[in-house]
């Protein structure tokens, strides 16, 4: 799971494990995990989507299957608005605005 957070942009690959130990990473267009698993005759296939609000990873190894979700965070600041909207750093306070610690302090 945490391979697939860290990468770059919305991206679809299916990861295919096979049963001698081979790896192969293709695009998962087109294909179910069922179809993949029975076509390269593998141990175990892997979906990694994602996108810019989460992160999923589903596998499926013979009649086992599992889901990860990650909800992804914003880099930086807070989030103004509704959710799925993009985060904008705080607004900074205007010169003329007392700072409160000098408030405090008076």
């Amino acid at each position: 799971m945490e391979t697939a957070f860290h990468g770059d942009g919305d991206q679809d690959l299916v990861i295919v494990i096979e049963r001698r130990g081979g790896m192969r990473m293709l695009d998962p267009s087109g294909w179910t995990l069922p179809a993949l698993s029975a076509e390269f005759g593998a141990a175990a296939v892997y979906r990694v989507s994602r996108r810019l609000s989460a992160t999923r990873v589903e596998g499926l190894c013979g009649s086992e299957r599992c889901l990860f979700e990650r909800r992804n965070q914003p880099s930086q600041g807070w989030s103004v608005g509704m959710p799925g909207m993009p985060a904008f750093p705080a607004p900074a306070a205007p010169s003329w605005m007392p700072r409160v610690a000098a408030i405090a302090a008076a």
